[in-house]
């Protein structure tokens, strides 16, 4: 393949193609100047231009493809082509072969350098496709092994316990104390890193450290699912706790009370945030740690997985002047992102738009994020009190969790206000008398709010092992799901490969029932009616449930029925 140069500079293609304004070059080029780095990694940083959207323009613009490198499986020989140093000095990682050539992602499809040198290295022709820079650099610690491995981390700290065992009769605490507090190549920090390291790559949300018996058990949550890692012999569950208590900046001498701390660590050349919560239980301290990546994509409306009647609905609402739009749903399903993707629709130049978050898990441009700490006073209420002295527009508050919150939510809206928020109910209908309980006024609810989207998140399937159900029919009826009459009689189930590590599953995808607040549901909001008369009404109105969003899904070949009735919990009828 022939590698094109491109006649213009970079940032001139950029604000040629609309994906820059000549205001962003400047500010870019002048960060350029400062910090010496490559312009296609400025206007990411800086949040200009996604890291996909970078990806494909340069593809498109050298004449090569742009690859999510999230849905590729790479096979081990294809890596053994080129060394780890070579595609690390290349920002490259091999994909796949096919014959004399070998196809390699690059961060920059025009650097011909790079090409000429994975050309030696291989012993190929190179055929090059365009990924984001961040993708690759995940994949590189992912996929190529750098010094020890899990198993071998653990076997060290064992070596070098006995050995400490035997130079002196320290107690063992303070043995392994040591290792998990000393220098960066310690056998502990190794595994420790390497556990968040992979759980990070994988896209897990949640780590959990586990005491048992003769034991600790390693535990990562994928796509909702909590997936065995790695077992940790006894001996070290002191020092792994240690190490993970020193990254939060605990207590290590307070083993009887609950703590919460943070953590921040680079994988794959970004910073990560981790939320780290300690529990005392009967075999020692039980640690989670909640991944949270700010650097991550944040994912358009249509990428959220609406029906499209439902994105058209949604979307003439949140562009509405002013009014309350609630998302609800347990932890875990997805409201947060679905926000994100509101902001990043209606945050545009001509609006001022502020957040009140805990914790802020993405950064956006031409968005004032505020870090709700509670331990200075700065509550929800509170910041929001001082947020509408603030000239806003568009208010995001992280959680709605108390009166005063919700009431001064409602009032910011009936003064102008477009606000956004989570709430914690069941289901949309839900949400009503919930505000109702905490407080809120009825009379000043039908005049505020607008919307209520509720929302879970279900495991997709994967697209490299699905397969057809022969007998739908079947299925239906061992599940205890009434056939649905509107749609197509067909099913799709998971084979488990590679891939989706035998799971069936990758990835995930929200289901939704939005209500919205027109004037015959006014007048049973101030009679206080129940959550069942609500959805009874919202029904009449066309309001698909969530389990009725899902069935589409499932008949689409996206998910399961068994994947469906896992998430809603449906009572067998």
């Amino acid at each position: 393949m022939t590698v094109a140069s491109p006649t213009t500079p970079l940032g001139d293609q950029l604000v040629a193609a609309g994906l820059l304004t000549d205001v962003q070059l400047e500010l870019a080029r002048r960060e350029e100047q400062r910090h010496g780095k490559r312009l296609s990694h400025i206007v990411v940083e800086l949040g200009f231009v996604t890291p996909e959207n970078l990806a494909e323009f340069l593809g498109r613009q050298a004449g090569s493809e742009a690859i999510n490198l999230n849905l590729v499986s790479i096979d081990q020989a294809v890596l053994s082509l080129i060394h780890h140093d070579v595609a690390k000095r290349c920002l490259a990682i091999p994909v796949s072969r096919s014959n004399g050539t070998l196809t390699v992602a690059l961060a920059d499809p025009f650097d011909v350098r790079a090409v000429d040198i994975l050309r030696q290295a291989s012993g190929l022709g190179i055929e090059v496709v365009a990924a984001p820079e961040r993708d690759i650099l995940n994949c590189l610690e992912l996929y190529y092994e750098r010094g020890d491995t899990i198993s071998q981390s653990i076997d060290k700290v064992l070596d070098e316990r006995e050995r400490q065992d035997r130079q002196s009769a320290q107690p063992l605490e303070e043995v392994l104390g040591r290792l998990a507090n000393a220098e960066e190549d310690a056998p502990v920090i190794r595994l420790v890193r390497q556990i968040i390291t992979r759980a990070v790559n994988n896209r897990a949300s949640d780590i959990h450290f586990e005491p048992e018996d003769r034991m600790m058990r390693v535990r990562t949550r994928m796509d909702g699912v909590l997936c065995q890692d790695v077992l940790i012999p006894k001996a070290m569950q002191s020092a792994v706790i240690t190490r993970m208590k020193i990254l939060a900046d605990l207590d290590l001498t307070e083993t009887r009370v609950p703590q919460d701390g943070r953590a921040n660590i680079i994988v794959g050349g970004r910073e990560v945030n981790l939320r780290v919560s300690s529990l005392p239980t009967s075999h020692g301290e039980n640690i989670v740690a909640r991944i949270l990546d700010p650097s991550g994509q944040i994912l358009s409306l249509p990428a959220l997985g609406f029906e499209p009647d439902v994105e058209e609905q949604f979307r003439e609402i949140i562009n509405r002047p002013y009014g309350v739009v609630l998302v609800t749903g347990p932890t875990g399903s997805g409201k947060t992102t679905t926000l994100y993707a509101v902001l990043q629709e209606v945050s545009t130049m001509e609006v001022s738009t502020f957040t009140l978050e805990d914790p802020i898990e993405y950064r956006m441009s031409l968005v004032r994020q505020t870090q709700i700490r509670e331990e200075v006073g700065l509550t929800f209420s509170g910041g929001l009190r001082a947020l509408l002295r603030q000239d806003p527009d568009i208010i995001l508050v992280g959680e709605t969790r108390d009166t005063e919150t919700a009431q001064l939510m409602v009032r910011a809206a009936l003064t102008g206000h477009l606000v956004f928020s989570t709430l914690h109910t069941n289901d949309a209908p839900g949400a009503i008398p919930r505000l109702l309980d905490m407080g809120v006024d009825a009379f000043l609810l039908p005049a505020s709010l607008l919307a209520v989207l509720a929302q879970r998140l279900v495991r997709t399937l994967c697209l490299h092992c699905k397969e057809e159900v022969r007998d739908p029919e079947e299925v239906f009826a061992k599940s205890r799901v009434d056939i649905p009459e509107n749609l197509p009689l067909r099913l799709w189930r998971g084979m488990g490969c590679r891939a989706c590590g035998n799971s069936g599953y990758k990835g995930r995808i929200g289901i939704y029932e939005l209500m919205t607040i027109d004037e015959g549901i006014h007048d049973p909001i101030l009679h206080r009616a129940s959550a069942s008369e609500f959805l009874r009404l919202a029904r009449e109105r066309g309001m698909r449930t969530m389990f009725e969003d899902g069935l589409i899904k499932a008949t689409r070949g996206q998910t399961t029925i068994e994947e469906l009735l896992r998430v809603t919990r449906l009572a067998a009828k």
